[in-house]
């Protein structure tokens, strides 16, 4: 029997409990600061835990800020150790542990540190414990007098609808923004001024949801946009962002499905926001979507601000397969009236205008539909961008449908983006298992089992027969039984093995040209006897476990994050369980084909430092192609021009690779048999109707793209295939490789 969906007076009595909790630890919508209200610092430090952020899977940004109790500098270094516990609210046994260093330098007062948390979009509450040479700071920490909230939005799950986030220059630092939201509102009543930041609520109000209900109740209050500002710890799914808080890590930004910024803005956020600017760029080129504002609004022309917004991102001049574009390829049209068909927050949407007078109002707007701006799009490897000419704030109904629909919710939804969920069920998991991990051996244990009763029984009884000691058959046929069962038991276990066994299918987009690559792929680990230290990855990668059932829970996992590492350590890898992730992370490197020209003739030598299976290669006329077979690492050969019908042998290479089910496994049977499970737990999620697909995540994408659509592609521009690059991270330093294909996508 499956159980329901708890009622609300079930969560009245949650948020009762948890707000009181909240307001022991003096919390201010996502921020806690430590010791607790009346407490004294015993530590000397106090602290502050700022956890505001869109509610969604992926990574979320944490800032812990530590300052000195009295004000003055320390005068030695502080090193603490802090460890984050979250959980969502009705999952209590399932917690992710985050530990992380954090440190005070001698002579400084204060210092922040950002830790980049993977949750997904349940994180409800957290706990805090505190460390410092091995001894709980216990002012700093929870203890046991409860967890602190960092969500407002109970049973608000979802990912599908996309987190957005506005990155502007005159929004207020977080800690402003009540005071800088009352100062705003008088000011524009009293001078009618222009409010500074864009109106965000017809567009919120298109792609928004919330377990408060209606969006439009929420943000429909005000005579201008600037109750956005005041409605964003309700709205859980946005967020507002001065450039200097955004995250310097680009895994932080990868719960953000659009982001939002002016051209402007992000010319000055490359000047003073470096490591900001650098964390946006490697999100975008990872697969994040860049919604760049007001371009042609200024003394350029509209076609001058695209040339620069590419400079100024860095993005290589435009070719054939990646100009800018009003569609992006293959985009899948929104799915947005289908979401609304699900859920009881799916159902609170009102169609809503913003009228001349700065109200927001139910209903159709008289005036009709307003002009389409110009928008263009752009793939960058792995990411999108897209400009729209002038400001597209507050726009109208059709204007963002029509921008959802040309970015594609393939894109915009983060279970379709990554081709996994966090929250529900994936089933493709089975298709991507480890080649004879788990398979019972039908055959050997037939052959063994005979062998058995033909020993023990005639053999056995003609022995002892011979000998004259038929009274030892009560010893030995136990003593026999016990034996072949033994046996039967570790060749089991020894079938398998104990070392590690690693399946790996990824794309790698090379730009040799700048040395810049993104890579992506889906890691399938399985262990005889599990390694006690875990995986571990290097801190700039995106890890995202891809579980059978991810609503079910299981153990306590525990990752410890270091300068240059993420260790997932405790309950990410157990023994003789098949464990999938998908791994994303950008990289410089001079790993590349070394290509040359000589006529029609091509000169490739592989610096790729992995043997390449086969290669198709073109050069300055695309129509020439030229192919390369079982060409290892450091070797250089000349090629010649090749027929289209050789080239295209690179497909059936890649289709030996292809993932499919088990041999025996029932899919059917198995939907059936797990129709209901833990229905509860995601049965008002909007995007119930739509299944998890592995099809739709970029990667497999791109490798549809890449060696399955037509020849010839782009100039200068190759495929290669081999079994894995040193620019994919594994997190295991010994295994052994079983039927792993990886694509690199190189321009040269």
């Amino acid at each position: 029997m499956f159980r329901t969906k708890p009622t609300w007076r079930a969560l009245a009595v949650v948020a009762l409990v948890l707000a009181t909790t909240a307001s022991a630890w003096g919390q201010n919508r996502g921020v806690v600061n430590f010791p607790a209200s009346g407490k004294k610092a015993k530590s000397g430090l106090t602290m502050t835990i700022n956890t505001n952020w869109v509610q969604n899977s992926g990574y979320r940004p944490i800032w812990v800020t530590l300052n000195t109790a009295n004000g003055a500098p320390t005068p030695a270094d502080r090193v603490l150790t802090v460890e984050l516990s979250g959980s969502d609210q009705w999952q209590w046994r399932n917690r992710k542990t985050i530990s992380a260093v954090v440190e005070l330098p001698q002579g400084a007062t204060t210092a922040t540190t950002e830790i980049a948390v993977p949750a997904t979009g349940l994180w409800y509450q957290m706990s805090v414990n505190t460390y410092e040479d091995g001894t709980q700071l216990k002012d700093l920490s929870t203890g046991n007098q409860g967890g602190v909230t960092i969500s407002d939005g109970i049973y608000d799950a979802s990912e599908s609808f996309p987190t957005i986030l506005l990155v502007d220059s005159d929004a207020p630092n977080r800690n402003q923004r009540t005071s800088w939201y009352n100062e705003q509102v008088k000011l524009v009543l009293d001078t009618k001024a222009t409010p500074p930041i864009p109106d965000l609520r017809l567009l919120i109000n298109e792609v928004g949801s919330s377990a408060h209900g209606a969006i439009n109740g929420l943000v429909g209050g005000g005579q201008n946009g600037l109750i956005v500002m005041n409605a964003l710890w309700s709205l859980g799914r946005v967020d507002i962002l001065n450039p200097s808080e955004m995250p310097q890590q680009w895994i932080s930004l990868t719960s953000v499905d659009l982001l939002f910024i002016s051209l402007p803005d992000l010319r000055d956020m490359k000047t003073n926001q470096a490591p900001q600017f650098t964390a946006l760029t490697e999100w975008v080129r990872c697969g994040g979507n860049l919604i760049v504002t007001e371009l042609g609004s200024g003394e350029n022309s509209l076609a001058k601000d695209k040339a620069e917004l590419g400079k100024l991102l860095g993005m290589p001049p435009p070719g054939r397969d990646d100009d800018w574009v009003e569609r992006s390829p293959y985009a899948r049209r929104a799915g947005l009236d289908q979401l609304r068909t699900r859920g009881y927050y799916g159902n609170n949407y009102i169609a809503s205008y913003v009228a001349e007078d700065g109200t927001f109002r139910a209903g159709t707007d008289p005036r009709g539909n307003q002009p389409l701006p110009n928008v263009t799009m752009r793939t960058w490897q792995s990411g999108l961008v897209v400009s729209i000419e002038g400001d597209p704030f507050p726009g109208d109904v059709r204007q963002w449908r029509d921008l959802l629909d040309r970015i594609g919710a393939d894109r915009w939804m983060w279970f379709q983006r990554n081709g996994l969920s966090q929250l529900r069920g994936n089933q493709h998991y089975w298709h991507f298992m480890i080649p004879g991990v788990g398979q019972a051996p039908v055959t050997s244990f037939m052959v063994m089992i005979s062998l058995f009763v033909i020993v023990i029984g005639p053999v056995n009884y003609l022995l002892l027969r011979s000998a004259g000691r038929l009274n030892w058959l009560i010893v030995t046929v136990p003593t026999g039984a016990m034996l072949v069962t033994m046996a039967l038991i570790g060749f089991a276990l020894f079938s398998d093995g104990f070392g590690v066994k690693l399946r790996t299918r990824g794309v790698t987009l090379l730009d040799q040209r700048s040395g810049e690559a993104v890579t992506w792929s889906r890691q399938s680990y399985y262990a005889g006897l599990a390694p006690s230290s875990g995986f571990v990855f290097p801190r700039d990668t995106a890890v995202f476990e891809i579980n059978q059932s991810p609503e079910e829970g299981g153990q306590d996992q525990v990752m410890l994050i270091s300068d240059d590492s993420q260790h997932l350590k405790r309950g990410y890898f157990r023994s003789r369980i098949t464990h999938q992730l998908l791994v994303v992370r950008p990289s410089e490197t001079k790993l590349k084909l070394a290509i040359t020209e000589q006529g029609d003739s091509l000169v490739v030598e592989n610096l790729l430092e992995a043997d390449i299976k086969q290669a198709v290669i073109t050069g300055k006329n695309a129509k020439n192609l030229y192919t390369v077979s079982d060409l290892k690492a450091g070797e250089k050969r000349t090629l010649a021009i090749c027929a289209p019908k050789q080239a295209g042998e690179i497909r059936d290479l890649l289709s030996e690779y292809d993932l499919e089910l088990p041999i025996g496994f029932n899919q059917q049977a198995y939907n059936l048999s797990n129709r209901y499970r833990n229905q509860y737990y995601y049965q008002q999620i909007p995007e119930e109707s739509i299944a998890v697909s592995y099809a739709t995540s970029r990667l497999e994408r791109e490798l549809n793209d890449a060696v399955r659509s037509g020849f010839p592609g782009d100039p200068y521009t190759y495929e290669a295939l081999v079994e894995r690059t040193p620019l994919t991270p594994v997190g295991v330093p010994r295994y052994r490789s079983e039927q792993s294909v990886e694509v690199v996508r190189g321009k040269w």
